[in-house]
């Protein structure tokens, strides 16, 4: 059952990532994101943001992600193109869930 989980995933980080050229940044890039959606698997949930490079979102970039300006959890950036971003979930308060349309910001101080 697991080997039929990786490919699954492969596919949906292909699917939002896309095949975009790995870019730097724009200097302006704000560092926010929304959340466009939440894939559930079976070990881990990916969130898939509306932002990638053109963000300033890079792989390995830890972030909080926040509703209505409150921070309720931590997920770090798996992979990144230029205009999308997938996010594997670090943590999460408790009974929280991460939603279509919160917002992502990297820590200011990346440490877990």
């Amino acid at each position: 059952m697991r080997h039929r989980l990786i490919p699954s995933v492969l596919l949906v980080t292909a699917f939002a990532v896309g095949a975009e050229a790995r870019a730097l940044g724009a200097a302006e890039a704000d560092g926010k994101a929304p959340v466009v959606a939440v894939v559930s698997a079976r070990t881990t949930d990916l969130v898939v943001l509306d932002g990638g490079h053109d963000r300033g979102f890079r792989p390995g970039t830890v972030c909080n992600v926040s509703r209505d300006g409150v921070a309720f959890g931590a997920l770090v950036i798996a992979e990144a193109g230029l205009h999308r971003s997938v996010a594997l979930i670090l943590s999460l308060d408790d009974s929280a869930a991460v939603l279509a349309g919160d917002l992502v910001t990297p820590r200011a101080n990346p440490r877990i």
